[in-house]
């Protein structure tokens, strides 16, 4: 299994989130432990699982797409950290 790292702090600026250092070691080694865990998963021999929607009588149980009322612009925009004219403004991601 290939030893795989993670960026701790740029995954805490992902969720707005500041670490102390030893917060950052903490994670950093459950973050390896999950990726452990995924990489054990890919051993897993699965040429033999039928998927669920491929055996014999499957039948979509999905609700019908009834429209309900949703919330107004203003109930929307009232979360929002940053908007103007009703649109929300986010930070610039693609150069």
């Amino acid at each position: 299994m290939e030893k795989l790292s993670i960026d701790i702090d740029y995954v805490a600026d992902l969720a707005r989130i500041s670490l102390k250092a030893e917060e950052r070691k903490i994670f950093g080694e459950q973050f390896s432990s999950i990726l452990g865990y995924i990489e054990k998963l890919k051993e897993v021999n699965i040429e033999d699982v039928v998927l669920k929607g491929e055996e014999e009588g499957f039948k979509n149980n999905l609700r019908d797409d009834i429209p309900t009322k949703g919330l107004t612009v203003e109930e929307v925009i009232r979360n929002a950290p940053s908007h103007f004219n009703n649109l929300f403004i986010v930070p610039k991601i693609i150069e």
